[in-house]
């Protein structure tokens, strides 16, 4: 049994669901449609252990920007990701034994050779094959994201960060050694390296990070996101206190209420779609199979 056919076994979702469809003049394939599903599944698997544990969560990024536009997915994205205050987020770096298979925790404690600065949840039979990584030999299933959300002090704040976007530069790096068919850049990354310790680099942007998670703060931080600009990772407190209810694919999730200053600090003028030709898979470097396990694929490298 697949594990679309498992999903939908379930209930969580119809088979009509997976039917192609075109959202906002883009083709929303069945493809699309079942990496969809299986990230939806992981995400109610989280939000059971959320329950159980009285933890605190916001959708965050696509996962928000979608909700509040699309009311369901972006058309063109593939992932889905979540915040939690720090203190909850710390608990749930715990709970690794409620996420039975399929679903695997992943953080660099349960997985040897994994160094992102977030945990993810995977599904080990899928695929989510990173073209950089794909020889590192930790587990590649289709993943759903949760970061840490850090009271943030602004003096200081942006050296800060760019003292955790190196620590990931490096961690990032080290991840690329197990690659034997690296462009040039990427060797001379390794070379800067050197044998700088990757789980090091890990603990440091923790370190970094949550450094006043015990001061009061009137701004927070996806401090461990370092893809966007800084001015677009701090956002204020307020905007998270409160949770509103929202649809999302027909589900009913939470969302803060404070998403119109928290979406404007991310994309600006966020109801504006992007040009077409910017409409495309956010993990262009990745290869997504809903259907087959990644050690299908990393057994023959």
């Amino acid at each position: 049994m697949t594990e679309i056919e498992r999903i939908i076994k379930k209930g969580l979702i119809p088979e009509s669901f997976l039917k192609e469809e075109i959202r906002n003049d883009f083709v929303v394939t069945t493809e699309r449609k079942k990496l969809w599903a299986v990230i939806l599944d992981m995400f109610f698997e989280f939000e059971r252990v959320c329950k159980k544990y009285s933890l605190t969560y916001y959708p965050i990024g696509g996962f928000l920007l979608g909700a509040i536009r699309h009311k369901g997915y972006i058309p063109w994205d593939d992932d889905l990701d979540v915040v939690m205050p720090r203190n909850d987020y710390e608990k749930f770096l715990q709970l690794k034994d409620e996420f039975k298979a399929p679903y695997f925790f992943q953080i660099p404690e349960t997985d040897e050779g994994y160094f992102y600065g977030m945990a993810k949840i995977r599904n080990s039979n899928t695929t989510a094959l990173n073209q950089k990584f794909k020889y590192q030999g930790f587990n590649q299933g289709i993943w759903f994201s949760v970061f840490a959300l850090d009271n943030w002090n602004l003096e200081g704040g942006e050296e800060r960060f760019m003292k955790i976007k190196k620590n990931l530069i490096d961690c990032s790096t080290y991840m690329r050694k197990s690659n034997p068919f690296l462009d040039e850049k990427d060797k001379a990354r390794i070379q800067e390296l050197g044998d700088r310790d990757p789980y090091q680099a890990y603990l440091e942007v923790q370190r970094l990070a949550s450094e006043f998670c015990h001061e009061e703060t009137t701004h927070v931080a996806l401090a461990t996101c370092t893809v966007y600009k800084y001015e677009k990772n701090v956002f204020e407190k307020k905007d998270f206190e409160t949770i509103i209810p929202w649809k999302f694919e027909g589900f009913d999730i939470l969302v803060p209420a404070g998403y119109d200053s928290i979406l404007k600090t991310i994309y600006g003028d966020y109801m504006q779609f992007p040009p077409v030709e910017n409409r495309g898979n956010w993990h262009a470097g990745t290869f997504f199979d809903s259907d087959r396990p990644y050690t299908y694929y990393t057994n023959k490298l």
